[in-house]
């Protein structure tokens, strides 16, 4: 009997496998991974990341981790799967909060990054940044901004940065400013000067074309307003193929 209710367990469980989509299993095991990588990173367990994350994957994402925590104490990782329409891929969202103050000042950063990843048993084998941005804002009263740039465009090509305080100042004067990052700026976590000059009250506003090379752009911006400083960094991926512009995001 025990034989027989073991066969049929197994046969049971060979049906379901081949008549599951395999689509279907990877987002279950994607999810499962974002879950994990969240819960490790709000309780500080880091060495967990080596368990289901590559090495070097790992260690980039204990980096960054390091130097969130360092500014921000109680800095807040939210990770999810995202879907998008015509792909198949493997896609997560991940938003990283924190807030402090000092003195009569409010310091609050928020940075998203959206990833394609490759999962192999278990385990995050291979990763890609499709869009990745983060506002740093300082001061008493803390405005908010609406940023119209995009994740990815042609090369060559022309587009808008838009960058809009979702409450306009009236007749205050702001200034501001709005730079292309380097690589080598970049790597050595330098800040580059970014010059401000007086502008309407709406925000900054520009046009600008992308290379004629496939690669990436990275904006650096800064906003000085009565109320405090708003910074903002953001990358857009310069593709040469139509088809590696992003297809539409399907939030769960």
């Amino acid at each position: 009997m025990q034989k027989t209710l073991k066969s049929i367990f197994s046969l049971g469980l060979f049906i379901l496998l081949t008549f599951v989509p395999c689509g279907l299993l990877q987002a279950a095991e994607i999810e499962i991974l974002s879950e994990r990588l969240q819960n490790s990173l709000n309780t500080n367990k880091k060495r967990e990341l080596f368990t289901f994350l590559s090495e070097e994957i790992a260690k980039d994402i204990v980096e960054e981790y390091d130097q969130f925590i360092k500014n921000f104490p109680n800095a807040k990782w939210e990770i999810k799967p995202i879907k998008k329409k015509g792909s198949n891929q493997n896609f997560i969202k991940i938003i990283v909060s924190g807030d402090k103050e000092k003195g009569d000042h409010k310091y609050s950063l928020m940075s998203q990054k959206e990833i394609v990843v490759i999962e192999d048993s278990g385990k995050i084998v291979s990763k890609k940044i499709l869009s990745d941005y983060s506002i740093l804002k300082t001061g008493k009263n803390l405005l908010n901004v609406n940023i119209n740039i995009p994740d990815a465009v042609l090369t060559g090509s022309k587009y808008d940065i838009d960058i809009i305080l979702e409450k306009p100042l009236g007749s205050s004067i702001i200034a501001g400013g709005i730079i292309s990052l380097t690589q080598k700026s970049k790597a050595k976590n330098n800040n580059q000067a970014i010059e401000l000059i007086p502008m309407g009250s709406g925000g900054i506003f520009k046009s600008t074309r992308a290379p004629i090379k496939a690669g990436e752009q990275r904006w650096g911006a800064l906003l000085a307003h009565p109320e405090g400083l708003i910074s903002i960094t953001k990358m857009v991926r310069v593709v040469s193929d139509p088809k590696e512009l992003l297809p539409q995001i399907i939030y769960p």
